[in-house]
């Protein structure tokens, strides 16, 4: 093994073990975990407020407003998460 290989694994076993010091996670892993973040508070508002509409609105069935809420909860929690990563480059 060359100095170059050993000083590269020794880079890498140093920042894991800084990883493990600050909480074990990567920074992929804390890139998905706020995606996640960001995708569960919309489907869970979208939801909500689709169930909503359908006790105000009428004549529509709620399983519908309530599928309708979650795939557009869904969108704008994609869009959310876009504009924070957007806002967090600058």
């Amino acid at each position: 093994m060359g100095k170059q290989a050993k000083r590269e694994r020794k880079d890498e076993q140093a920042r894991l073990a800084a990883n493990e010091a600050a909480g074990g996670f990567s920074d992929e892993d804390k890139r998905f975990a706020g995606t996640l973040n960001h995708l569960a508070r919309g489907i869970i508002i979208g939801g909500s407020l689709g169930v909503i509409a359908a006790w105000v609105i009428p004549g529509v069935e709620m399983g519908r407003m309530l599928g309708l809420g979650l795939l557009c909860g869904c969108l704008a929690g994609i869009t959310m998460k876009c504009r924070a990563d957007r806002k967090r480059r600058r």
